[in-house]
């Protein structure tokens, strides 16, 4: 009768035994299954991305190109007509310098741990980004609703002001006319929100999942127009 128990459990021990390794196969085959997926989908993102960038940058250089040829093949140009071309070219290498200078930042706050936390003055930060947002476009207005006269936070400092300059920068780029921006300041025990609000044209509902992704625009027209390629939110969600 010992015998047979015995017996029974070991066919029993060794029966959980294979059950648990193939478990333990099929979790180590899952788990690799998984990690292989999450490659293919980053190496699909870095092809979207680096096919993105070389359309956004084969465009100014295209324009560039263009007028360089025009100038080649026409010696005799009148000097309002240099003037234009080169203005026009002028403009095209600073809309290719802005694509760079955000590519690489977006690289860097991709790879790079976010970090450089210093006490800072969250009103003060608002005030002085929002002046030198006026003194570059004069035409537009902004009314800060700030409660408190200083709130001190614990932020990096350099990204925060940046991230503040690219929504912005934004609703002044898309306002219809003159821009007329109110930002507001909501503070929490432990948190704050900073409300951003613009007379803009706004965003059709279908546009809404993709505001934050990289290049894309709801406007593309309007957004070539003023040398937006659809990197400011991305860079803004990124930050924060």
């Amino acid at each position: 009768m010992i015998t047979l128990i015995l017996l029974f459990a070991f066919i029993l021990s060794f029966s959980w035994g294979i059950t648990l390794s193939r478990q333990l196969k099929i979790s180590k085959m899952e788990r690799k299954e998984e990690g292989l997926v999450l490659r293919q989908e980053r190496l699909d993102v870095g092809r979207d991305f680096v096919a993105n960038a070389s359309h956004e940058l084969r465009t100014p250089i295209t324009i560039i190109k263009g007028f360089l040829e025009t100038m080649r093949d026409m010696p005799e140009i009148s000097q309002d007509l240099f003037s234009e071309i080169l203005k026009k070219m002028l403009k095209s290498c600073e809309r290719m310098e802005s694509l760079v200078k955000s590519l690489l930042l977006l690289a860097d706050l991709e790879n790079c741990p976010k970090g450089g936390f210093e006490d800072c003055d969250l009103v003060q930060i608002i005030d002085e980004v929002s002046y030198n947002l006026i003194s570059i476009h004069q035409e537009a207005t902004i009314e800060t609703y700030l409660k408190d006269s200083s709130i001190r936070i614990w932020a990096n400092l350099d990204l925060l002001e940046l991230a503040l300059r690219n929504l912005l920068e934004n609703a002044v780029k898309y306002s219809k006319g003159a821009a007329r921006i109110a930002i507001r300041l909501e503070v929490g025990e432990q948190s704050c929100k900073i409300k951003i609000k613009d007379e803009g044209m706004g965003i059709p509902e279908k546009d809404l999942p993709h505001l934050f992704d990289r290049f894309y625009t709801v406007d593309k027209t309007h957004s070539r127009r003023l040398g937006g390629a659809g990197l400011g939110l991305s860079i803004v969600k990124k930050i924060v």
